[in-house]
């Protein structure tokens, strides 16, 4: 968290947050919290809000027992200007050459951040490290991260941050107490998903696309994987039936949408489409299409919709390995004319 412009708000939780977030509270002022977490859940239940939620409470030089950080005194006012000397936020780094993302975090890293925990606080409270998406961290820095788990020293506070707990090392999540967030019922998030949207009639479908995650649902409807399904499913339909070359549809959709985007909703089509084929129409997400995926799933057999449903998982695999991608579209339209 560096010096900056921009503001941030004291971070409140989500509703569906209330009860890890009163059980954490009462410990605090009980038998104490542990100094060290691991917090998962699926994306889109809002675990990074939560841990700064979390975060700006510790740091709080007048914490409310009952609802967290003040709002007003000095730790807060930095935190909120995103300059606290007592926080540290880890994750993958942007090459500033080429802009991408890290797909590990770095010893290095996790080397700075033990050096930071070991100095005293200079606000006299807690010293708080979060890192997020704990699970992309390489075997280095997390080894190097064991020693620091072990005896944090006093007054320190460690949040590990991930989707998939079983992929940190075993000896790290021995560490921490684990807290799983979980995505609320789907009442609770039509209550808070509705008045986000300019078009509350589509929050069911959002939230059956995105597991009941109302952060993930909200999310999605800037995404263009979202608004593509439609023609996707149309031009596959099309490409079954015959009645439009495969060559044309994969020029087509190299130049309407990114090839990530197109996989990824192609994917969630078929998997839709694979379930009709299996006579497993209550399970399907994508509500809104189910009479034109009927008609895919009359013009295909499950064993060619699974195939291409492994396509679209593998393609997604060797985008970010730089594969070209014109070639991986080509090649799918031309399985799918097969």
């Amino acid at each position: 968290m560096g010096g900056g412009t921009y503001i941030m708000t004291m971070p409140i939780v989500y509703p569906w947050q209330q009860a890890p977030w009163q059980s954490l509270l009462k410990r605090r002022s009980g038998q104490g919290l542990a100094h060290a977490f691991l917090m998962s859940g699926v994306a889109g239940v809002g675990k990074q809000h939560f841990v700064n939620a979390l975060s700006a409470w510790l740091l709080c030089q007048q914490p409310d027992p009952a609802h967290g950080a003040c709002g007003r005194c000095k730790s807060c006012q930095l935190w909120q200007a995103e300059s606290h000397p007592d926080y540290r936020l880890v994750q993958a780094q942007t090459d500033e050459k080429t802009g991408k993302v890290s797909k590990v975090i770095k010893v290095e890293q996790v080397r700075e951040l033990i050096e930071f925990l070991n100095k005293s606080p200079q606000l006299n409270g807690y010293r708080v490290a979060v890192i997020a998406a704990a699970d992309t961290l390489n075997s280095n820095a997390a080894n190097s991260l064991l020693k620091t788990l072990e005896e944090p020293g006093e007054k320190t506070a460690i949040f590990l941050i991930t989707e998939q707990a079983q992929a940190i090392l075993p000896t790290l999540r021995s560490r921490c107490q684990h807290l799983t967030l979980t995505a609320p019922n789907t009442q609770q998030a039509l209550a808070w998903l509705m008045p986000q949207l300019t078009q509350p009639e589509q929050a069911p479908l959002l939230l059956a696309l995105t597991e009941n995650a109302p952060l993930a649902a909200l999310a999605l409807t800037q995404q263009a994987g979202f608004t593509i399904r439609q023609p996707l499913a149309q031009h596959l339909l099309a490409v079954r039936q015959k009645k439009q070359s495969s060559l044309q549809i994969a020029q087509h959709w190299q130049k309407q949408a990114k090839p990530e985007d197109m996989f990824w909703a192609m994917q969630l089509l078929l998997s839709d489409v694979l379930l009709l084929s299996l006579g497993q129409a209550s399970a399907i997400k994508n509500r809104d299409l189910l009479p034109i995926m009927t008609e895919i799933a009359a013009n295909s057999t499950s064993v060619a919709l699974n195939q291409w449903h492994q396509y679209c998982s593998e393609a997604m695999r060797l985008l970010s390995a730089n594969i070209q991608p014109a070639l991986l579209i080509d090649n799918f339209w031309q399985q799918l004319a097969s």
